[in-house]
C-alpha cells in the first residue's frame, strides 16, 4: 500500500512539472488581431491590454483598456471596451509590412 501511495505522488509530481514546463513558453510578440466591441483592429506592435475596475460578480460592469501601435505607426488607445478578443497574426501580415514594430 505504501509503494502505491509513493507511485501516486510521483505521478502527480511529474504531471505538475510537465504543466509548468509547457506553460513557460514566451508570449508571441508579433502582430495581433484585436476585436474590441465588435470592431477589428490590427496591432503591429506594442499591444497591451488590462481589465479596468468593475464588479467581479457582475461581468457587465467590467471594461478593458487597450493600447497598441497600428500599421501606420500611430499609437492607439481604446478605453471602456466591454468585449475583447485578441489573437495572433502571422509575422508577415501585409498591414504591418511597413510599420516599425515596438515590443
Amino acid at each position: 500500500m505504501n509503494a502505491k501511495r509513493h507511485l501516486h505522488y510521483l505521478f502527480l509530481a511529474v504531471c505538475c512539472a510537465a504543466v509548468l514546463l509547457v506553460s513557460c513558453s514566451r508570449p508571441r510578440a508579433g502582430p495581433k488581431l484585436i476585436e474590441a466591441d465588435g470592431v477589428q483592429y490590427i496591432a503591429c506592435g506594442g499591444a497591451f491590454w488590462v481589465r479596468n475596475e468593475g464588479n467581479e460578480k457582475d461581468p457587465a460592469t467590467m471594461t478593458y483598456e487597450i493600447a497598441f501601435t497600428d500599421g501606420l505607426g500611430s499609437k492607439r488607445h481604446l478605453t471602456m471596451v466591454r468585449t475583447i478578443k485578441i489573437s495572433d497574426l502571422p509575422d508577415n501580415t501585409p498591414e504591418c509590412a511597413n510599420s516599425v514594430r515596438t515590443q
